[in-house]
């Protein structure tokens, strides 16, 4: 006989709930002390835990610091995964928009960890150096968006002359500004009104030098 949901949920190993809660532990320190003033110890202690439960899944501070900036995905890689299915559906621009706000909220999420980790360069060499081992990166999401943009110039919805890769970087880079800004101007409640409306801009301007209508036009204009 299954057993109910309950018993279910309760059997989860205690090992994982321990990993979850030093991520948490850390996420929130993170969030009200900084970097600077956050040591192992403080975590341990927020997370209810020994400190030597925290190198029994991490091998250091580094990979804790990169399982926190993992934790903070949200959708973006299903959003990304399912961007092959929609060439030649919906618009362009519908497309694009849903990869940026998705994009938005990951960097939003971990633009104040990332900045941090300025103040200790010697940790930010290991979690460099973590990220180049394991192929981690905005490379990934490039390739992912300029193959998209590939398959739609083959369908003429994005003109020729238009190079996938630069879009794709000028992408992420406006995502990752908004959150930047939102952050350091407004303190992380800039609204996520204006910044969706910012990044429907921002798309927009995009698709305007991305449509083919556009580049036959300069064509004419040139003759």
């Amino acid at each position: 006989m299954a057993r109910p949901a309950a018993a279910r949920v309760s059997s989860r190993s205690p090992a994982i709930d321990q990993r979850e809660k030093l991520i948490g532990a850390t996420e929130r320190l993170l969030c009200s002390q900084g970097l600077g003033c956050v040591t192992t110890r403080d975590i341990a202690r927020a997370a209810k835990v020994a400190e030597g439960a925290l190198y029994h899944h991490f091998q250091d501070k580094a990979e804790l610091m990169l399982s926190v900036v993992l934790h903070q995905l949200g959708d973006f890689p299903e959003v990304l995964q399912s961007l092959p299915m929609q060439i030649g559906q919906n618009t362009v621009q519908k497309n694009l928009e849903r990869v940026l706000e998705s994009a938005f909220a990951f960097h939003f999420r971990i633009v104040p960890l990332v900045c941090s980790l300025f103040a200790d360069q010697e940790l930010l060499a290991r979690v460099r150096k973590m990220m180049n081992e394991r192929s981690m990166g905005p490379a990934r999401s490039t390739s992912v968006i300029s193959a998209y943009l590939r398959a739609e110039q083959q369908l003429g919805r994005v003109a020729p002359a238009a190079v996938p890769e630069t879009v794709a970087n000028l992408m992420l880079a406006a995502s990752f500004n908004t959150a930047l800004g939102d952050h350091f101007f407004h303190g992380g409640s800039g609204g996520e009104a204006k910044a969706h409306r910012r990044l429907r801009e921002a798309v927009r301007a995009l698709v305007i030098g991305l449509s083919p209508k556009n580049e036959t036009k300069r064509s004419r204009e040139k003759r």
